[in-house]
């Protein structure tokens, strides 16, 4: 792996599911971005706020989505309530 140089791009770049948007796509993301989270010591409350912030574009996305019930779920899975 090279040294960063200033020159090198630092823009995120979106990449799109061939196969759209599913359920369970959502369910996949929505859980690694909770693991993620969760594994730097955000508490659920927490993440649970970050679904809920239009600040936070692929999580809030999934939140308008799929609801309030789909988040809680895979937030309190993760964190040990609920399989």
């Amino acid at each position: 792996m090279k040294d960063l140089a200033n020159d090198d791009p630092f823009e995120m770049v979106a990449v799109s599911n061939p196969d759209g948007i599913t359920e369970q796509s959502d369910r996949e993301t929505a859980r690694c971005i909770i693991e993620e989270y969760a594994l730097t010591g955000f508490s659920a409350h927490d993440i649970g706020e970050l679904f809920t912030s239009p600040a936070f574009g692929l999580p809030n996305a999934i939140y308008r989505r799929r609801g309030d019930d789909f988040v809680r779920d895979l937030i309190l899975g993760v964190f040990g309530a609920r399989p």
